[in-house]
C-alpha cells in the first residue's frame, strides 16, 4: 500500500488535536511531529515478528443499511466460526490484543474488502494503537480490565430493580417526557418490531453475501 496515502487518509479521519502536543510546538512542527509518529508506527508493524494465525483469523469490510443509506462495517472472525455461524459468528475487538497477533491475521480478498481496504487499514492502525504506538500502555489495561471484570463478577456493578428506577437515574428531578396510552404504546411497539425485524434480515443479507464470498475463496 501507499503509505504516504494511507497516512493522509488516517489524518482526514482522525485530524490532530493541539491540546495533545505540547504549548510551545507551533502547528507546524506539531503536524511535522504526528506524521513523524505515524510514520514510525506504520513502520514498526511493516517489520514486527509477526505470531502465526493459528486459529484463522480473518478481516473483511461489509455494508449495511444504517437509516436510509448503505454504510460498511468492518468484521473480523475465525474462518471457522464463519463456516458454522454466518452472520452470527462474533466480531472481534483488537484494542487489547497484541499487535504482533494483529498483524498476522489474513485480510479478505473480496471485491468489497478490496475496494475499502483504506478504510480498514485506517481502522486497524487506530485500534492497535489504542493504548500506544507501542502499546506501552497495554499491560496496565488487560490489569484494569480483569480487575473490572472481578468486579462485575462479585455483583459490584450499578443495577435498576425496575424501569421506574432506570428512569429516576436518567432524567433524577427533571420532568419525564409524555407517555403514549396502552394501546397506542402496543401499537408502536408492534411496528417498530416488525421494522427492526426487516432492517436486521436485509443486512444479514448483505454481510452473509460478503462471509459466502469468503468461504468461496477458501473452498
Amino acid at each position: 500500500m501507499d503509505n504516504k496515502e494511507l497516512m493522509r487518509k488516517f489524518f482526514y479521519e482522525h485530524p490532530n488535536k493541539l491540546g495533545s502536543f505540547d504549548d510551545d510546538l507551533t502547528i507546524a512542527q506539531a503536524k511535522k511531529r504526528a506524521n513523524e509518529i505515524i510514520a514510525k508506527y506504520i513502520e514498526r508493524l511493516e517489520n514486527i515478528a509477526i505470531k502465526p494465525n493459528d486459529e484463522q483469523m480473518i478481516f473483511y469490510m461489509y455494508e449495511y443499511l444504517s437509516s436510509y443509506n448503505l454504510e460498511r462495517n468492518r468484521g473480523l472472525s475465525t474462518l471457522a466460526d464463519l463456516r458454522e455461524k454466518g452472520v452470527e459468528a462474533p466480531n472481534y475487538g483488537i484494542e487489547y490484543t497484541p499487535q504482533e497477533e494483529i498483524m498476522g491475521y489474513w485480510v479478505a480478498d473480496t471485491e468489497m474488502t478490496q475496494y475499502y481496504l483504506n478504510d480498514l487499514m485506517i481502522e486497524i492502525l487506530w485500534d492497535a494503537s489504542f493504548f500506544g504506538v507501542e502499546q506501552e500502555k497495554l499491560p496496565e489495561a488487560v490489569k484494569e480490565l480483569e480487575a473490572a471484570d472481578k468486579e462485575i463478577d462479585e455483583g459490584l456493578e450499578e443495577s435498576f430493580s425496575s424501569y421506574e428506577e432506570f428512569e429516576d437515574f436518567i432524567y433524577g428531578d427533571e420532568p419525564r417526557p409524555p407517555k403514549l396510552s396502552k394501546e397506542d404504546d402496543a401499537e408502536k411497539q408492534k411496528i417498530i418490531q416488525a421494522v427492526n425485524h426487516l432492517h436486521k434480515k436485509f443486512n444479514h443479507h448483505l454481510q452473509q453475501k460478503e462471509i459466502d464470498q469468503i468461504l468461496k475463496e477458501f473452498s
